[in-house]
């Protein structure tokens, strides 16, 4: 097996392109254990990366405590603080990301990065336009609420697709690609609401699933790229997946109707989580299942007390179930879907979906 931490150094020396240390990583992996896990991420090479991630964290509770202590009201204003946050974290970014190449440190500056430079041009945008209210309280951003402000979303998510692409062009990095393009939807999104007033805050639902749907689009159009995922594809592709799988389950819930804790609601709830079930396997994607095991305990819930369980003793069988239902479905993946997908073997199918792995000899 040859990882791809092993060609680093090459790339950042120029001897190779990032695209060619894909190919290359490919071809040598060609032939290795065909059950292996397809969807491995590296969030950390080690506990060094933990250690560093925890002194980030601290890094900037300390400077957030020290900008509210310093400047009057900056909480409030936003711009100072997200704005010297953001600087901070592209500086950190720098001599963690591209000179250390340190994996879990990249991913929380990447989403700390591109959320605080979003905060600080919305709150300069607030303040150039006289708005700056808006941007202290940021439950705008979410889609029924935009009729509050129809500039704050469209702001926001210019903002966000421009750093998320600033620091993937920068430093590379997977989840980078994700934050561009929920900063991509949401301005989509601020722009039909800017041309027609109602059209996304009266329907949030529908802009949800169809956002969700989009981000599982292009999910699908990286795991293409690499049906063996042994590339940074597999990667974009985790992430993408990671943010549709909310963006569709919460929709479908809202669409649903409204939450009356009923035993159909519940029934419906525990349906649509298995039909999730049933996508990610075929795509071979636990990720799009982590939104749906909050849903899942939800009708659990439900179900236990309309069936008058005492809460404790309710909340003890939810977390017993869901328990085992993560680990049987995550012990027998490979069997599942196998079984699954048998049918289709010789099937266009495979062209978009990883093929089904087989026993090591």
């Amino acid at each position: 097996m040859l990882a791809r931490e092993e060609l680093d150094g090459p790339v950042r020396a120029g001897i190779l392109t990032p695209a060619q240390a894909d190919r290359l990583i490919a071809y040598y992996n060609r032939d290795s254990d065909p059950v292996a896990d397809r969807e491995e991420v590296r969030f950390a090479r080690g506990f060094h990366d933990i250690f560093i991630t925890i002194g980030i964290v601290i890094l900037f509770a300390g400077l957030f405590i020290a900008l509210a202590t310093l400047l009057p009201d900056s909480m409030q204003q936003n711009l100072p603080t997200f704005a010297t946050a953001a600087v901070v974290a592209w500086a950190l970014a720098e001599w963690l990301v591209a000179r250390r190449k340190l994996a879990l440190p990249a991913i929380v500056l990447s989403v700390l990065f591109t959320t605080f430079a979003a905060i600080a041009m919305l709150a300069l945008y607030g303040q150039i336009s006289g708005s700056s209210g808006f941007v202290s309280r940021l439950d705008f951003l979410v889609p029924a609420n935009w009729g509050r402000s129809t500039s704050g979303p469209l702001v926001f998510g210019l903002a966000a697709f421009a750093a998320g692409a600033l620091y993937y062009v920068r430093f590379h990095v997977p989840i980078a690609l994700t934050g561009l393009v929920a900063g991509g939807l949401a301005a989509v999104g601020g722009l039909l609401e800017t041309a027609s007033p109602g059209l996304v805050s009266g329907h949030p639902a529908l802009f949800m699933l169809a956002s969700g749907i989009v981000s599982f689009a292009l999910a699908m159009r990286f795991d293409a790229r690499d049906l063996d995922r042994t590339t940074l594809n597999t990667d974009k592709a985790f992430w993408l997946h990671l943010l549709a799988a909310p963006l569709i389950m919460h929709s479908v819930m809202m669409l649903v109707g409204p939450e009356t804790g009923s035993t159909g609601e519940a029934f419906i709830i525990i349906a649509v989580v298995l039909a999730l079930g049933v996508v990610a396997l075929i795509v071979d994607r636990r990720a799009l299942l982590v939104s749906g095991l909050i849903y899942l305990g939800i009708a659990l819930a439900q179900l236990f007390g309309n069936a008058n369980v005492q809460a404790d003793s309710g909340l003890a069988v939810v977390l017993l179930i869901l328990g085992l239902f993560v680990l049987i479905l995550g012990s027998g993946w490979t069997s599942v879907r196998r079984m699954m997908l048998a049918p289709f073997v010789d099937t266009g199918l495979f062209d978009f979906v990883p093929p089904i792995r087989t026993h090591a000899k």
